[in-house]
């Protein structure tokens, strides 16, 4: 895979991330960034992120075949309005980094027909809570899982250079068909995300909690309470946009949340005592579950 030029779309925590690991496993490769603000131009040349930015007012009329790799490191809603001006044919390698592929991967079909092309959709499995440019940190890929969505007519050599890539810069893949990866992510990230957002909230909307928590100096929550809540309301922009694409797998999800988190609340219901047998096989159930979600075998 040539990666003499590379053009990074968008590049805030995962753009600029991907873009101080290409610096270090490719370290000849010529880097161009194009953001929306002239504050994210500012902090990608003081980080030294690229080695050229443009902000959209200074180069709105891209020539995309002037780069070896085109990645996509933006709101979902943004790429399936950029996928349309791609050439049709060429030698350039279009990804992008989108959380969910349904959308993409229709758009990418409608787009290219039956013309054998270079776009390959991809869903880095990393993240945090922070955003912008200044947050890129190095090493941010590594272990990391990349899930890689291959539309129709995709070239398979392109798949196999694009599956190479992610292996270089540090990730593991696996390939994973649109509707699969949607609906298993509405569950496995997605879900989690709206549940973190809401327990905060639930909780700031108790008077006595916020009573006490805002008359010391230091916090009184546990360990369980900040591992829940660390990805509580991060980049409210991104997420409305994989709510929009994923809405329907993400309320099933949220219907199975509600099912079960009604059923443990009418546990309290019974005056005489609680359901101990009960209790004891939801939370058994829940750890042989955890051990095969997060592999902690």
């Amino acid at each position: 895979m040539k990666l003499n030029r590379v053009l990074i779309y968008g590049m805030g925590l995962m753009g600029g991330s991907l873009s101080l690991a290409i610096r270090e496993k490719f370290p000849n490769t010529e880097l161009t960034a194009i953001v929306r603000s002239k504050k994210s131009k500012e902090s990608i040349i003081t980080n030294k992120l690229a080695d050229i930015v443009f902000t959209l007012d200074e180069n709105n009329e891209i020539q995309w075949d002037q780069f070896d790799l085109v990645v996509f490191s933006t709101p979902v809603a943004s790429i399936l309005e950029l996928i349309p001006n791609l050439p049709k044919t060429g030698s350039t390698i279009y990804m992008d980094l989108g959380s969910t592929k349904q959308s993409i991967i229709e758009v990418v079909d409608n787009h290219f027909g039956d013309v054998k092309h270079n776009y390959i959709s991809t869903h880095p499995m990393c993240g945090s809570e922070q955003t912008g440019p200044e947050a890129a940190v190095p090493g941010l890929y590594d272990d990391k899982l990349c899930i890689l969505t291959k539309p129709e007519n995709g070239n398979q050599s392109t798949f196999e250079d694009v599956k190479h890539f992610w292996e270089i810069i540090g990730s593991w893949t696996i390939q994973m068909d649109a509707k699969t990866h949607d609906e298993t992510l509405a569950y496995v990230s997605h879900l989690p995300h709206v549940v973190s957002t809401i327990l905060v909230n639930v909780a700031g909307k108790n008077k006595t909690t916020m009573g006490q928590v805002s008359s010391i100096p230091k916090a009184i929550t546990g360990g369980g309470f900040r591992d829940m809540s660390r990805i509580a309301g991060s980049n409210s922009e991104m997420w409305i946009s994989i709510f929009k694409e994923n809405k329907e797998f993400l309320k099933h999800s949220i219907n199975d949340f509600i099912e079960q988190l009604t059923e443990f609340r009418d546990l309290f219901l019974n005056t005489n005592d609680l359901d101990e047998s009960r209790i004891h096989s939801i939370w058994d159930l829940a750890l042989k579950q955890k051990e095969t979600i997060q592999k902690t075998k």
